[in-house]
C-alpha cells in the first residue's frame, strides 16, 4: 500500500506542477485552482507513505521521482529543451532513486 501512496503522491505533485505552468501566473482560473488543490492533496499521501518508508527515502524518492516525471512531460507537452545533459542528469535522479528503494529493503 506504502507503494501506492508513493505513487500518488509523484502523480499529483507532477500534475501540480503542470498546472502550475498552464495557470500563467494566475491568469487561468481553472489551472492555478487545480494546482493548489493538487498541492493541498499531495502532503496526505506523503503522511501515508511515511507509515511504511523511512522519511528520508520516501522525501528522496518523492522529490526525485516528481522531477524526473516533471521534466519528461515539460519536453513532451510543453517542446522545453531536451538537450544530452538534461537527459544524463535526469537518468542519473532515476538512478538515485532506484538505488534508495533497493537500499530500503
Amino acid at each position: 500500500m506504502g507503494y501506492i501512496y508513493l505513487i500518488l503522491a509523484v502523480t499529483l505533485s507532477a500534475l501540480g506542477n503542470i498546472a502550475m505552468k498552464k495557470a500563467d501566473g494566475f491568469k487561468n482560473k481553472f489551472a492555478t485552482t487545480s494546482a493548489i488543490i493538487l498541492y493541498g492533496i499531495v502532503p496526505a499521501f506523503l503522511i501515508l507513505s511515511v507509515q511504511y518508508f523511512e522519511v528520508g527515502i520516501t522525501y528522496a524518492v518523492w522529490s526525485g521521482g516528481s522531477i524526473v516525471v516533471v521534466a519528461m512531460l515539460g519536453i513532451i507537452f510543453f517542446k522545453e529543451n531536451k538537450d544530452m545533459k538534461k537527459i544524463i542528469a535526469l537518468i542519473f535522479i532515476t538512478i538515485g532513486v532506484v538505488c534508495l528503494q533497493l537500499a530500503d529493503k
